[in-house]
């Protein structure tokens, strides 16, 4: 029986477990491995799509399926098999038309299930395909046929708060959720699907106890899966709104966070979730 046993910990990928320059430490990596020797149950819930996220296998492995598209999908690495998702509708185009009159210099990146295409280029959607090492498809986004999981609105960090405010003032703003995932990124998600969506459905799936939940992240898109979690902790470096309403604030991406919190379980720290909280989801 391991100290760890049924404790899930699931983490964001940039920005969280990954340091600036995109590394997994070799810290984070020994206490993930010691994690799951443990009987713990780790793995990511990510803004990537599947072929992003696998990148990270190379330096660390979960050892349950993993939440993606931003919470638009259940995938298991192992199985390469996509185990829930769901998908924007045909109106979404008219989102992303409406987008780029508004904002010509927008970049357009369009995700579906099995393939990323690349609609419109500008330097940001450069650093992307770099970033995540994506084959280079380029296909005007009226030319995707296959359902599409989410839309990926890439522009400067400035022009953030204008493509906010242009698709607030839009008729399509209650008909999809829109979520800020980095500093670049301003993403159309199916209505409904969030991070914390997708890591109900992964509790579900897998059977695991949603009172024993740690979820770990950074960034705006993370806040819906920091209040689903029983136990929920922004890094240091976390957007204002997380550290809010997270149960714990730790270190920052940059100093091995994920190998702070699991020595923090390791030695009776974290009091909250090893006493099984009664019920999850509960911070307003």
């Amino acid at each position: 029986m391991g100290k760890f046993d049924g404790i899930l910990l699931c983490t964001d990928l940039d920005g969280t477990l990954l340091d600036d320059n995109c590394r997994v430490s070799a810290e984070n990596k020994k206490a993930i491995d010691y994690f799951k020797k443990e009987g713990g149950l780790f793995t990511f819930v990510t803004g990537r799509v599947p072929s992003g996220a696998r990148l990270m296998l190379e330096h660390v492995q979960p050892n349950i399926p993993a939440v993606t598209f931003n919470g638009a999908g259940v995938y298991d690495f192992e199985k390469d098999e996509l185990l829930w998702g769901v998908y924007l509708d045909e109106k979404a185009k008219d989102v992303v038309a409406y987008v780029e009159e508004k904002i010509p210099e927008v970049g357009l990146i369009i995700c579906t299930d099995r393939q990323v295409h690349f609609s419109k280029m500008n330097k940001w959607v450069d650093k992307y395909i770099k970033d995540e090492n994506a084959p280079l498809i380029t296909t005007p986004y009226l030319e995707v046929k296959e359902p599409w999981k989410k839309v990926i609105l890439v522009v400067s960090t400035e022009t953030i708060p204008e493509i906010k405010r242009v698709i607030a003032e839009s008729e399509f703003y209650g008909f999809y959720d829109f979520m800020q995932s980095s500093p670049v990124y301003y993403e159309i998600l199916p209505k409904g699907a969030r991070k914390g969506t997708g890591l109900e459905r992964l509790v579900q799936l897998i059977g695991a106890d949603k009172n024993r939940v740690i979820a770990v992240g950074d960034n705006e898109n993370d806040i819906s899966m920091i209040k689903t979690a029983a136990f929920g902790i922004a890094v240091a470096n976390a957007a204002e709104s997380l550290r809010e309403i997270a149960d714990m604030v730790t270190v920052s991406n940059n100093e091995s966070a994920l190998a702070k919190i699991i020595d923090a379980l390791d030695s009776g720290e974290i009091k909250k979730l090893l006493m099984k909280a009664p019920t999850c989801g509960r911070r307003n």
